[in-house]
Formats: structure tokens, C-alpha cells, sequence
């Protein structure tokens, strides 16, 4: 039985170094995969402006309006034809 024991014992001290080593290996790097340092470098990335964000979504809504409103005169006017091609096609009740 002691043979059997120190031999667990050895076994179970290698499996507890590994794993602190590799919980020391988490804790040095970011979840990219990068090694954390003192000083990293800052990156913003897209619009840094959030009054120039909102003032392009205005005004691609605006666009967006005017097309709308387009087609919605169009419609109104008649010049649009819907035709149905499809002589079997009947109207659900």
C-alpha cells in the first residue's frame, strides 16, 4: 500500500503543477490569445464621434423617406399596372 500511495501522490503533484501552470498561462493572456503587459496600446475602432453617427443615420433615413415617399406617389398616381399572369390564380375569400 505505500508503494501504490507515493505513486498517487507523485501523480497527483504533477497534475496540480500543470494545472497552476496553466491557469497562470490564462491569467497572462487576453481572451485573443495576446501576452497582457502593463501598458497596452488603446485602438478605437469605427466612429469615435457619436453626434457624426447620428447625423449619418439621420440623414440616410431622410433618403430613405424621399424613396419611400416616391414610390407611394406613384402608386397613388395610376401609373403603376399590376397585371396577374396566372388565369388559375383566384382570390381567397
Amino acid at each position: 500500500m505505500t508503494r501504490s500511495l507515493r505513486y498517487l501522490n507523485g501523480v497527483l503533484t504533477v497534475i496540480a503543477v500543470l494545472l497552476t501552470l496553466n491557469l497562470w498561462a490564462m491569467w497572462q493572456s487576453t481572451p485573443g490569445g495576446e501576452v497582457m503587459s502593463l501598458a497596452s496600446k488603446a485602438e478605437a475602432q469605427g466612429i469615435a464621434n457619436s453626434g457624426a453617427q447620428r447625423k449619418m443615420i439621420i440623414d440616410e433615413l431622410k433618403i430613405l423617406n424621399s424613396k419611400a415617399a416616391g414610390i407611394t406617389g406613384l402608386l397613388q398616381s395610376g401609373k403603376v399596372v399590376v397585371e396577374l399572369r396566372n388565369p388559375e390564380f383566384k382570390k381567397k375569400q
